[in-house]
């Protein structure tokens, strides 16, 4: 199992994806064969998150939380 097929047996589960510039928690929502999809968290109060989409080669871990 490589990267890609663990990181797509984690969509829908609630992660923290980790780069080089920033750390960011929410649920995975699509795992493509370049590129993951989170939709973040929102702040408290705040409303909702929002959908960033990260690059697979630009991932430093991912961590389930």
């Amino acid at each position: 199992m490589d990267f890609r097929d663990k990181l797509r047996s984690l969509q829908g589960e609630t992660v923290e994806i980790v780069t080089g510039m920033q750390v960011d928690t929410g649920v995975l929502v699509q795992v493509s064969d370049s590129t993951a999809t989170l939709l973040s968290t929102g702040s408290s109060g705040y409303g909702g998150g929002q959908t960033i989409v990260y690059p697979l080669d630009r991932i430093t871990y991912v961590r389930v939380v």
